[in-house]
């Protein structure tokens, strides 16, 4: 469960770039949390395990499921956190049934291949159940929808499936004179990727608050080498986990026109 404050990785950022007094006078904060956002993606995108989740969800009525869309009263998070809607791209498994309230731990859910259902009961799509699933169907070359059976019925009827999601965005509606993650302020936001990132999210914010500076020749170094520290870090991870090494040459999500040449 992620556990750094939005607050504390503000401080960091806002020491480096030496705007602490006060904070947030030369690089807004509403300019900060958008990079924030945009780090916590682009560290999602190359390291999805970054962003893993393991939460009990209301399934909808019928056989076919999705994970792309889950409205914040469908979701008890695993980790305790307060329930938010959440955009799942990837499921990974469907572990058990979690009762008619999604708190109570019930029978496990197996995984079954398509064909073999269909082959032993062509209908097993209409045959509704009574709060509970026996098994599901996932095709990973569609990874945000799953079937299960026997269909879901009137009974609520909530699972624990393992799955990666997006990253929730940092809530941004921090006005200037009354910011929202100031370093002694009360907010108790946390970061969406997981702890041991920090420190790249923190290089991918400098790396853009530097592509900002109005005397790019001066800030130029220090793009370089914060981007340089964010790529190597990513392809780093990437390789000891995948296998392969993605190669990035450019900080993701930043413009084409602000990444100096030699880091293309």
């Amino acid at each position: 469960m992620p556990s750094i404050l939005v607050k504390d990785a503000m401080f960091r950022v806002s020491t480096q770039l030496q705007d602490m007094a006060p904070q947030y006078v030369r690089w807004a904060e509403r300019e900060l949390v958008m990079w924030f956002n945009d780090g916590q993606r682009a560290i999602a995108k190359y390291l999805a395990s970054s962003c893993a989740r393991v939460d009990a969800v209301k399934l909808k009525p019928g056989t076919k499921q999705s994970i792309e869309q889950i409205a914040a009263g469908d979701v008890k998070p695993g980790d305790g956190s307060a329930a938010a809607a959440v955009r799942g791209n990837f499921l990974n498994d469907v572990v058990r049934n979690m009762g008619a309230d999604g708190l109570t731990a019930g029978r496990a859910v197996r995984t079954v291949q398509r064909e073999m259902l269909d082959a032993q009961d062509p209908d097993w799509h209409t045959r509704a159940g009574s709060g509970k699933v026996d098994q599901f169907v996932y095709d990973p070359r569609a990874p945000k929808v799953f079937y299960v059976t026997p269909a879901v019925g009137a009974t609520p009827t909530w699972v624990e499936i393992s799955y990666i999601a997006d990253p929730l965005d940092i809530p941004n509606t921090g006005i200037p004179g009354a910011e929202l993650y100031k370093w002694n302020g009360a907010s108790v936001a946390v970061l969406s990727v997981d702890d041991k990132f920090i420190d790249d999210l923190v290089n991918y914010v400098l790396a853009r608050a530097y592509m900002k500076d109005a005397d790019f020749a001066v800030s130029q170094p220090n793009v370089i080498a914060y981007t340089s520290m964010f790529l190597s870090s990513i392809n780093a991870q990437a390789q000891a986990i995948t296998g392969n090494n993605p190669n990035l040459t450019a900080l993701p999500f930043a413009a084409q026109s602000q990444i100096p040449a030699a880091t293309r």
